[in-house]
């Protein structure tokens, strides 16, 4: 008995952790970082790309956490980027889905190159009717009981993409514009609609002499109902790009290690990472899983391209 109020306490706190926080928790953003900006958008000027992002959190331990996402982003003409993403998280008899729109548009300072985006996003999070049949299930509990029904929102978020001569990138980003601001409203959030923002730098350079890139990364990260996070990542890739390896860490909400695999064979490109919660919960559960997939096309040459070919 004592077995079975445990597992149902730990479902009610994924439930309770998955109404509040409203970002993906994918820790690939490094490869697709239309994940976490929408100014990353179409930033791409020589391709069209496609992803597939799907995570498995904590495995071996019931009903925990899977989330997918497919997503598009290229550009389209000469300093416009478009996207779309259709992404879903399953926790328990939760289900959250998203819907979202990101557009971004592109220009020149001397060595930089910057992009300003916006993406409009649908939320909908349900709860499936067979969590009332739990002995924890409590009919006073408003935000359970509006998820029965399925909650609909819209949001929205600003973000700025940029980098120094192909070699330093960085970006920031403000999530739940839309959604702060109805807090602050309701008087359940003090910071206006800019209170949550993930700031992220980089940097890629080429060792010539043992043919190695090396991919040092940060993020800074603050989002609705989670505490302050902190990534640092290191990738490096060899023979160009077709393989790949590195080390990612996640410090702020008890921590999370992981190790990175990929390899890429001409326009397609797998990353695997395997990563650890560094608190007693890992105990209990066999790690989490992240894949990435991406399909990457060429981009039909015109008159508007922006190549470094046409650029010199």
């Amino acid at each position: 008995m004592k077995k079975l109020i445990f597992i149902f306490a730990i479902i009610a706190f994924f439930t309770n952790s998955a109404l509040a926080q409203e970002e993906a928790v994918f820790m690939h953003y490094i490869f697709n970082p239309t994940l976490i900006n929408p100014a990353a958008t179409g930033f791409d000027r020589d391709h069209h790309n496609v992803f597939i992002n799907i995570r498995s959190a904590w495995t071996n331990f019931p009903e925990t956490p899977k989330t997918y996402a497919l997503s598009y982003n290229g550009p389209i003409g000469k300093r416009l980027g478009i996207g779309g993403m259709i992404y879903t998280e399953n926790i328990a008899g939760l289900t959250r889905f998203r819907g979202q729109l990101s557009y971004a548009f592109q220009y020149e300072i001397n060595d930089f190159d910057m992009a300003f985006g916006l993406s409009t996003e649908w939320h909908t999070t349900s709860i499936d009717n067979s969590v009332t049949n739990s002995f924890l299930f409590d009919m006073d509990d408003e935000i359970v009981m509006a998820a029965l029904d399925g909650e609909t929102e819209f949001d929205a978020t600003l973000g700025i993409y940029g980098s120094y001569q192909d070699r330093i990138f960085f970006g920031l980003s403000s999530p739940g514009l839309v959604r702060g601001k109805l807090d602050q409203i309701s008087g359940n959030g003090d910071g206006g609609p800019f209170q949550f923002l993930t700031a992220n730098v980089g940097g890629k350079f080429d060792l010539a002499e043992s043919k190695v890139k090396l991919m040092p990364s940060l993020l800074f990260k603050r989002v609705r109902g989670v505490d302050f996070q902190t990534d640092v990542n290191l990738v490096a890739s060899f023979l160009k790009e077709q393989l790949l390896t590195g080390l990612t860490y996640r410090a702020g909400t008890g921590g999370n290690l992981g190790i990175i695999l990929g390899t890429k064979y001409n326009t397609l490109q797998f990353v695997y990472t395997y990563d650890v919660f560094m608190d007693e919960f890992q105990n209990y559960n066999g790690g989490s899983h992240e894949i990435t997939i991406n399909f990457e096309f060429n981009r039909n040459k015109g008159k508007y391209d922006r190549s470094m070919k046409y650029r010199k």
